[in-house]
């Protein structure tokens, strides 16, 4: 509870009749309602609170809604007391007369909805939720033409995909200053000017959870509103707009909490950041190391599932922190959710008393704590850009969405041409999400290819089918090579929930192989955790309860020539749950919400919308320079002795200085020098090492100095060392790509070479049977797994 109740609240007696409401059923709400008084007073405003979805429940059906609403509004509302209608608290129209039918209806009871719009806080004096999301008709500026002066404000209001263009002056109303959560996504109009006028803290102070959705919003207006707002918002939407790498710095510099929750105290458990030198760049950020303790580096520890200690004061009065002392959280919190239900139903206090830690307002002890929830789908973000992000947000996001992002976008040489070659993913970005750096990380969505490690590949002039056959054979074999490290369960926890976006729906075997394969690790990470929790007994240390939900969500079938891969035989059913988690994961983790009509956290939509699947990103090549290397020599040539060329020519020194003289390419604006390690210079048992000392003679290649990762150690470059991203990251694509050679129209092969080739296999379907031969067996995953398509 966030205030002690008073005395007299905690020595009153409970009436039995708050403890049976809850259960009793809908449809007996009237007849409750006239026994006296004191039922009156449980029943009614269960039955007036939210009338559009009680009548629904009630048996009232669709296409009689809007005779049924003229009725309401023009007859019954009318009938009863302003008390009885100050019981209305939320009119949700989402799902509510969205067309237009029915035998009763009419032109009236068209009007009547649109008519009684701008009456509507004269009516309802008590109604703090309005959710119009995607309803065809209601103009929400009408509301701002009423003269009436209301007495109480709304807190949420849901405009998402309103067909009329919002005044940039709508919000400096009365009617609105008390709002907390507001949805403008796919509105027309600027958002630009609004925020001059009336969407910033002066007209909305207590706003927190904000979603600018397909706006087209650019970076200057992104960064209006990052400066506007600053550390007011908890939780920011700005997918599907027309956002580049350049507005990123200005999220973690306006909008994130600047106090950290990296922090020396876990190191051994999670490892620590270090840094030798203040010094940093504007490409990779400031320079920290992840520097590994003997246990951290360790499989199997069980201390990576026991949750933080709690924070212990020196003075006995004192049990909460104070400003200055930033305690990360222990990863035992209910997930918070952002989502339009939770809001709804936390305002209108129907689970408070389960859930009383879930809060809109966010950290109060904090004030405005900043952004815990970002959601960055559809944009035109590169990974480079977003993994800087992950690094300077200080550990305080919770919830993180970014669906795919502009790895590389290269030049490779298919036999006489070369072509360009844009790869999406996050297929070396899994340490970035371990506590050490993702402290308050408690749930994901994000491109398939952290966990598997195939990036989605589209290559000019080649077939979709030909470009997955490249990403899933010669690609994945050097992602492998230099990302040795993919995202698996154990990578961090504390991540109950994840979902994994753009997974092609047929695969040649490595997608299939590694999302099994990461079903079989969730597993494990299950039993060790149950292991753990014996082990330590009831009175341990509170244990972690580990990944409980994965989402896959399967991108539109684009092999084959377009031909339909699911066969009716398959019988494969994408909307519906493989098999849900058991009850106690709902009770959990889901803030409160029924698992019937459940989203899955941060998600709205079963059909996702991917605006930037199938565009062609503009973006830096990642490393800044093209692959291809002008090299007389090839990597394939060197089978033995020492590199002669610059700079193994200069220095028998496996490392060389490297000067950054430019301020403007420094993060701190200051000029430096670090010590790059370039290696021997001879042939190792590295293969990733080897080519990295073979590129590092490119010039070209000879940029992007950081701090080596744990990717790059385990691929074999000596920890705490600083290298050059470019000739790391150029070996992502090869210089020559083995693709069929063009036919006349489209690609063919001779039969032999086609039979030798992989099948595409339905990934759905395999993951499907995988879950069917488990169930009832010890390698069965209990958490909930969800399938659905991506629109």
């Amino acid at each position: 509870m966030d205030t002690l109740p008073s005395y007299g609240d905690a020595v009153a007696r409970q009436d039995w009749l708050d403890l049976v409401a809850p259960y009793v059923p809908v449809a007996d709400w009237c007849r409750c309602c006239q026994v006296d008084r004191r039922f009156y007073r449980r029943f009614a405003p269960r039955l007036w609170q939210d009338p559009l979805d009680a009548a629904r429940r009630l048996g009232l059906h669709p296409n009689d809604d809007l005779a049924w609403y003229r009725r309401f509004i023009n007859k019954h509302v009318k009938a009863v007391r302003r008390d009885t209608r100050r019981y209305v608290r939320c009119l949700d129209f989402r799902r509510f007369a969205l067309r237009a039918s029915g035998l009763y209806s009419s032109d009236a009871s068209e009007r009547a909805i649109s008519e009684s719009f701008k009456h509507l806080p004269e009516i309802f004096p008590g109604l703090i939720c309005l959710l119009l999301d995607g309803h065809p008709e209601l103009d929400p500026g009408s509301l701002a033409d009423s003269t009436y002066v209301a007495q109480s404000s709304l807190q949420l209001l849901d405009l998402a995909r309103c067909r009329y263009e919002l005044t940039p002056k709508l919000f400096g109303f009365d009617l609105f200053r008390d709002l907390i959560y507001l949805d403008v996504s796919f509105v027309p109009g600027s958002v630009r000017s609004a925020l001059y006028v009336s969407l910033n803290p002066r007209s909305l102070p207590g706003l927190r959870v904000l979603k600018v959705r397909g706006r087209e919003m650019d970076n200057q207006t992104a960064s209006l509103l990052l400066e506007t707002f600053r550390q007011q918002l908890w939780s920011l939407d700005l997918s599907y707009n027309k956002l580049s790498d350049d507005v990123l710095d200005g999220v973690a510099d306006h909008s994130i909490s600047p106090f950290t929750f990296h922090t020396d105290a876990y190191y051994d458990k999670d490892g620590k950041l270090v840094s030798s030198k203040n010094v940093g760049s504007r490409k990779y950020g400031p320079f920290k190391f992840i520097q590994e303790s003997q246990n951290s580096r360790r499989a199997g520890y069980f201390g990576r599932y026991l949750a933080d200690s709690p924070l212990y004061s020196q003075r006995l009065d004192q049990t909460d922190p104070q400003e200055w002392e930033v305690v990360r959280p222990d990863g035992l919190a209910p997930l918070r959710r952002d989502d339009a239900d939770t809001a709804k139903e936390f305002l209108l206090g129907e689970k408070v008393a389960y859930n009383s830690t879930w809060t809109l307002y966010g950290q109060p002890l904090l004030g405005y704590g900043g952004l815990t929830h970002l959601y960055l789908n559809g944009n035109r973000f590169t990974t480079s850009a977003v993994e800087r992000l992950l690094r300077i947000s200080r550990g305080r996001l919770e919830h993180f969405e970014c669906d795919s992002c502009l790895y590389s976008l290269t030049r490779s040489q298919f036999g006489s041409r070369s072509l360009r070659v844009g790869i999406l993913g996050f297929p070396g970005s899994a340490h970035l999400f371990r506590p050490v750096i993702s402290s308050g990380i408690r749930s994901l969505r994000i491109h398939h290819s952290l966990v598997t490690q195939v990036p989605t590949v589209e290559i000019d002039e080649i077939p979709p089918a030909e470009a997955a056959r490249i990403s899933e054979g010669q690609i994945f074999k050097n992602m492998r090579r230099i990302y040795p490290l993919a995202f698996t369960p154990d990578t961090n926890p504390r991540i109950a929930s994840i979902t994994l976006t753009n997974i092609p729906a047929r695969s040649t075997g490595p997608v299939i192989e590694q999302l099994i394969q990461f079903l079989q690790l969730a597993r494990s990470q299950q039993n060790a955790i149950k292991e753990a929790r014996e082990m330590f007994g009831a009175r341990g240390p509170a244990t972690l309860r580990g990944l409980r939900h994965i989402r896959l969500e399967l991108a539109p079938d684009s092999s084959a020539g377009g031909v339909d891969i699911i066969s009716a035989k398959d019988d494969v059913d994408f909307d519906k749950l493989l098999d849900p988690a058991e009850d106690s994961f709902s009770q959990d983790t889901n803030s409160g919400m029924s698992d019937a009509d459940e989203e899955p956290f941060g998600i709205t939509s079963r059909r996702q919308n991917t605006a930037v699947s199938g565009q062609k990103q503009q973006a830096e090549i990642r490393g800044g320079v093209p692959v291809d290397r002008a090299t007389k020599a090839s990597y394939a040539d060197w089978k033995a002795g020492r590199l002669k060329s610059y700079p193994y020519s200069n220095t028998d020194s496996e490392y060389v200085t490297h000067q950054e003289a430019d301020p403007a390419r420094s993060w701190t604006g200051n000029v430096y020098s670090v010590p790059v390690w370039i290696g021997t210079g001879v042939l190792g048992p590295d293969a990733a090492a080897n080519e990295y000392m073979w590129n590092v003679q490119d010039g070209r290649l000879r940029a992007d100095v950081g701090p080596a990762t744990p990717q790059h150690v385990a691929a074999g470059v000596p920890p705490l060392t600083y290298v050059y991203h470019a000739a790391w990251d150029a070996m992502a694509v090869p210089r020559n790509l083995a693709v069929p050679q063009p036919a006349t129209r489209g690609y063919s092969s001779s039969s032999s070479a086609a039979a030798s080739r992989p099948a595409f296999r339905d990934v759905a379907a395999a993951i499907k049977d995988y879950r069917f031969r488990t169930r009832d067996t010890p390698d069965h995953w209990d958490g909930k797994l969800e399938l659905a398509w991506m629109a």
